[in-house]
């Protein structure tokens, strides 16, 4: 943590720096407040103690510059018994506390290390502000074996710092397997940190990565913290890592064998304590073959790889996610949906969903905040300009599905023994061939089947 000391007695400053270097901070000490504003400039601080009454720019008028720019640094106040009026104000003024002198080092201590974890509390509030809400849904759905197999996995490894390799078609939940891993983890109470590596442009990548000092190039008018460090105690992720420039990924495998950083511009080296998490929806193996990709930041970024699977490969799971985006549509937008059409239900166990999970959710966000009612029916649905033919093919097609709405649990059965029934009837009967109709395992058919209480493939 580095600390940003104000005072224009020596003696005073001189105590101040060599206590706090004690106690492991990192500390810039100067006696005039011009001397600190140009330090701001520098380096990114953790805190700034700083005495009310100094020449020229005084305490107050120096967090007032700082506010200006930084609304989440701390800020301490050190006064005489004389100017706690002023040090009050300066509270108003958004400084976190003031001690006076004479003080007690405990006093001082505790109140240092308090501003210090409250700054790092805002920073990441605000970086969470910034996220969607969406994002931080941790519900994970799944009943196939391939799902079952990567949920037990998650549960063996989330409690290390073993970094984990996810793939995956776009919207497939990338983003959100790596937020569950990270919520498992020891480090779940830290940062968890998104870093886009496509959505960044190449020439800012490092500096968004490591930092810079000032006058690293040009912009860089003062000195920038970067994300990997910002997420120190927790978890980085790593977005679409098959973007990463060749020589940005030669210094990030160094940083992950270091566990260091070195910001743009400078020669000093800064410890990091993070946990890598990457997602792609590239087969970074061939992106490897043809020279994309180095092969030793691959195997150290795919410890522990997992592959997603496909929504058209989990459809058991579908109407699960259906079920569980209504409730979080109604809740966000004040919505009362409790029943879909048969229509509905029907067009969803067709579409091939080729956008994923993401397309799914999208689909239903529109139709709860299309419905009028407690019914979700086929207007809604189609209001996107989806392909006709494709909602009234497939399996479902001139099923026996009731044509009355019904309960959302009730509708999520009636779905899945129609289906059932039509695919049995299409396989002719062949119970292995009607699984693979219907996208499941054959003894997950067979557990449905008996669920249920269906005998044969004709449609009574």
């Amino acid at each position: 943590m580095r600390l940003l000391i104000v005072e224009d007695e020596p003696e005073m400053l001189l105590f101040l720096k060599r206590f706090f270097q004690r106690k492991g901070y990192a500390v810039t000490a100067v006696t005039r407040g011009e001397d600190a504003w140009a330090a701001m400039t520098e380096t990114e601080y953790d805190l700034v103690i700083s005495d009310l009454v100094l020449e020229k720019m005084s305490g107050i008028e120096l967090l007032k510059k700082i506010r200006a720019i930084d609304k989440d640094l701390p800020f301490i106040i050190i006064t005489g018994a004389g100017t706690i009026e002023s040090a009050v104000k300066a509270i108003k003024m958004g400084a976190f506390h003031y001690i006076t002198k004479p003080f007690q080092r405990q006093e001082l201590e505790i109140t240092v290390q308090r501003a210090v974890e409250f700054g790092m509390m805002n920073r990441r509030l605000s970086k969470l502000n910034e996220e969607t809400v969406t994002e931080n849904n941790l519900f994970i759905i799944g009943k196939t074996p391939q799902m079952n197999r990567i949920i037990g996995i998650i549960e063996k490894i989330a409690d290390s710092d073993t970094p984990v390799l996810i793939q995956g078609e776009t919207g497939t939940g990338k983003t959100m397997f790596a937020r569950h891993i990270h919520a498992l983890s020891r480090r779940g109470e830290g940062p968890f940190v998104t870093i886009d590596c496509g959505a960044i442009m190449p020439s800012l990548l490092e500096s968004e990565l490591f930092g810079h000092i000032k006058g690293a190039f040009t912009g860089a008018i003062r000195a920038k913290r970067g994300l990997l460090e910002e997420a120190c105690g927790g978890t980085v992720f790593l977005d679409e890592i098959g973007e990463l420039p060749p020589q940005t990924q030669v210094k990030l495998l160094r940083t992950i064998q270091e566990k260091e950083i070195r910001p743009v511009g400078g020669n000093q080296v800064i410890n990091i304590d993070v946990r890598f998490i990457s997602a792609t929806n590239r087969n970074l193996k061939e992106e490897v073959k043809v020279g994309r990709f180095r092969e030793d930041l691959y195997y150290r970024l795919s410890l522990i790889p997992l592959c997603l699977p496909p929504l058209r490969e989990r459809r058991e799971d579908l109407l699960q996610f259906v079920a569980q985006f209504v409730r979080e549509f109604n809740h966000r937008h004040n919505k009362q949906v409790t029943q879909l059409s048969p229509a509905v239900l029907q067009t969803i166990m067709n579409l091939p969903w080729k956008g994923n999970i993401r397309e799914l959710k999208n689909v239903i966000e529109r139709a709860v905040l299309l419905s009028e009612g407690s019914v979700i029916d086929s207007d809604c649905l189609g209001a996107g300009g989806m392909d006709p033919h494709i909602m009234t093919s497939g399996i479902l097609e001139d099923s026996d599905t009731p044509a009355e709405p019904l309960l959302l649990k009730k509708s999520v059965e009636e779905a899945e023994k129609t289906a059932i029934r039509r695919a049995l009837h299409l396989a002719e009967g062949n119970r292995s061939k009607a699984a693979l109709f219907l996208g499941i395992g054959r003894r997950t058919l067979y557990d449905k089947l008996a669920f249920y209480q269906i005998e044969s493939g004709r449609l009574d």
